[in-house]
């Protein structure tokens, strides 16, 4: 894992500042979603790209219930 030279603190209620460097360099935005991820003793946050439930499509998404289905999946379900 490559070191970026930034130190966070974590405040009172665990949150942290993205630098402001890091936030152009992958051009995060006020309301944007990271998820988080921990593999090992690292914490890895990534950006969201909301996904089909089902089959993990990105494409033609329909919302449902905080969850995501694409188009085809809703075909599949609507033909059942």
């Amino acid at each position: 894992m490559k070191r970026s030279g930034d130190l966070c603190k974590i405040d009172n209620l665990g949150r942290i500042v993205i630098p402001v460097r890091l936030r152009r360099k992958f051009d995060l935005k006020s309301g944007d979603t990271l998820e988080v991820f921990t593999e090992e003793n690292n914490i890895i946050l990534q950006r969201y790209i909301p996904s089909c439930v089902f089959c993990g499509n990105e494409d033609n998404l329909s919302p449902f219930d905080e969850k995501y289905i694409c188009s085809q999946c809703i075909q599949k379900i609507s033909a059942l």
